[in-house]
């Protein structure tokens, strides 16, 4: 599970910061783009093997200001 919050937005990319299990202390920064470009800007220090980056590129909604990701 992951917390989001958009951060930016630069021109059509959408900036988000996650929280790997809504951890502040250890947020990570993705860019999402409305033509479904998607990038890691930042890298969380609890995400090992980028899999919440993966899940917050994946699972994000550009059309909410926040929310969360959850996965089974």
């Amino acid at each position: 599970m992951l917390t989001y919050i958009l951060s930016e937005i630069n021109g059509d990319e959408y900036i988000y910061i996650y929280y790997p299990d809504g951890n502040k202390n250890a947020p990570g920064k993705v860019g999402l783009s409305k033509n479904g470009e998607k990038r890691i800007i930042e890298e969380s220090s609890q995400d090992f093997g980028r899999r919440y980056a993966n899940h917050a590129m994946n699972g994000i909604d550009i059309s909410k200001e926040s929310g969360t990701v959850a996965w089974y």
